[in-house]
C-alpha cells in the first residue's frame, strides 16, 4: 500500500473578512445547527458577538459553550461533547486560539464516539469518523484548524495528553486576518514562535521529506520576516495575514513531517509551570537545536541563515547548531521581545529525572533524529532553566 507523503483534509476559506461568509459556508456544507465553541475571555469580546451577529442575521440558530480555559481538559471536552448531543448540534464551530481550537476537536470526537476522550489517547484507528468541525482561528499559531493533533490536560495526574485526531480532523478553516489584529504583542511573540517550532522540528524529524522541507523551508522564512512587524505594529494586516497562512501550513506539517522532542518538553513543563505553549516551545528551542546538532547540520544552517547566524563554510556541525542556537535566542529575546523564563514561577524542584522519563515517554520523542536518554532530556532542561 502507498503511504502518502502529504495529505491536506481541510478546507481553507481565507482573506479578509472571510468569517462574513459564514452562513454561506454552512449551507454549502449542509449544516443549519453548530456549536460554538470558545474561551471565557472570548465571551465578552466584540469578537464573538460579530460571529454571533452574522448567524443571526442569516437566521441559523445556534448553541454555545463559552467555557473553554487554558489547557483545556478532559472534564472540559466531555461535557462539552454531552451537550452538543443532547442540542441536536450537527456541527461544531471552533473560534479562538490553540485551547479552543484543541477542545473543540476533541468535542468533535465525542460527539461520535463513546467514553471519554482520553480513552483514545494512543488509539487513533479505534475513533469513528467524525465530520462537521469549523474552525475559525483568532490566533496565530498552533495550526490546530488544520493538523491532527490535540493537547488534553488531566489534571488528576497533572499531565498533558497529546492525541491523533486523524479520523475527526477540521473540515474547513476560516482564516480572516482581521480576527487577530486585536492579539496583544506578548501572545503575538510566543505563538508566532510556536509557528517556527513547527516547521522546524517537522523539518528536523526523522518523518522529514523534500516536500515538508519544501514547505517548511518557508514557513520559517515567513515568521523571520513577518513575525515582528505582527509583534510591533498589531495592525498590520498584511504581516497578520502572512502569520496565519504560516501558521495553518505549521499545522499542516503536524500531520506529515509531525514534531519531536522540542514539542514533548514543551507539553511537561507547560502542564508543570503553567507556561503558555508557544513559549514553551520556543524556551526548549535552543537546546533541541543543541542535542540534534550531528544529524542534519545543513537543515540548520539554512535555519541559523536565516535567523541571521554567521556561519562559515568550515564550521562543525555544533558550532552550527551553537550559533543557530543563539541566533534563535536573540530573534526570541530581543526582537519579538518574549517574556522571560525566568518570570514564571518554577519550582527547580519539579526539574527532576521523573519529568525526564515521562517525556522520553511522550510518543514524539521518537521522532527526534538523535536518540533521546532521561539524561539528555535532564541537559536540556538544565538549560532552560538555568543557562539559557
Amino acid at each position: 500500500m502507498l503511504r502518502y507523503r502529504t495529505i491536506k483534509h481541510t478546507k481553507i476559506y481565507s482573506g479578509c473578512g472571510a468569517v462574513g461568509d459564514l452562513p454561506v459556508l454552512l449551507k454549502e456544507a449542509g449544516f443549519s445547527h453548530p456549536f460554538l465553541v470558545y474561551d471565557q475571555g472570548l465571551a465578552q469580546s466584540p469578537l464573538t458577538d460579530r460571529i454571533k451577529k452574522i448567524l443571526d442575521r442569516a437566521g441559523i440558530p445556534y448553541c454555545v459553550y463559552d467555557c473553554i480555559s487554558p489547557d483545556p481538559t478532559c472534564d472540559l471536552v466531555d461535557k462539552g461533547a454531552a451537550l452538543c448531543r443532547e442540542a441536536g448540534c450537527d456541527c461544531v464551530i471552533a473560534i479562538g486560539g490553540g485551547s479552543s481550537l484543541d477542545a473543540s476537536k476533541g468535542i468533535n470526537v465525542m460527539r461520535r464516539n463513546e467514553g471519554h476522550i482520553l480513552d483514545y489517547a494512543g488509539h487513533e484507528n479505534r475513533m469513528q469518523p467524525s465530520g462537521g468541525l469549523i474552525c475559525i482561528p483568532t490566533t496565530a499559531g498552533t495550526g490546530s484548524e488544520i493538523s491532527n493533533w490535540i493537547v488534553i490536560t488531566d489534571l488528576e495526574h497533572g499531565e498533558k495528553h497529546p492525541i491523533n485526531v486523524i479520523n475527526s480532523m477540521c473540515e474547513y478553516a476560516i482564516l480572516d486576518p482581521e480576527l487577530t489584529i486585536s492579539l496583544p504583542p506578548q501572545i503575538t511573540a510566543a505563538t508566532g514562535l510556536d509557528v517556527f517550532s513547527h516547521a522546524f522540528e517537522a523539518y528536523t524529524s526523522t518523518r522529514a521529506s523534500e516536500v515538508t522541507d519544501f514547505i517548511c523551508e518557508k514557513i520559517m522564512e515567513t515568521v523571520v520576516h513577518y513575525l515582528p512587524r505582527a509583534v510591533q505594529k498589531g495592525h498590520d494586516i498584511k504581516a497578520r495575514e502572512k502569520m496565519q497562512i504560516a501558521a495553518s501550513y505549521g499545522g499542516w506539517m503536524l500531520i506529515d513531517g509531525v514534531v519531536h522532542i522540542g514539542h514533548c518538553i514543551a507539553h511537561e513543563i507547560g502542564a508543570a509551570f503553567h507556561i503558555p505553549h508557544g513559549a514553551a516551545c520556543a524556551y526548549a528551542f535552543p537546546p533541541m537545536v543543541r542535542h540534534i546538532a550531528g544529524s542534519a547540520p545543513d537543515k540548520i544552517r539554512y535555519t541559523g541563515q536565516l535567523l541571521g547566524a554567521d556561519i562559515r563554510e568550515d564550521d562543525t556541525p555544533l558550532t552550527i547548531a551553537q550559533k543557530t542556537a543563539d541566533a534563535y535566542i536573540h530573534f526570541r529575546d530581543q526582537i519579538v521581545k518574549l517574556r522571560p523564563v525566568r518570570e514564571y514561577d518554577i519550582d527547580l524542584s519539579k526539574v527532576s529525572l521523573t519529568m525526564a522519563e515521562s517525556i522520553c515517554r511522550d510518543p514524539l520523542t521518537a521522532l527526534t533524529p538523535v536518540p533521546v536518554t532521561s539524561v539528555d532530556v535532564m541537559a536540556m532542561l538544565y538549560q532552560i532553566f538555568i543557562t539559557d
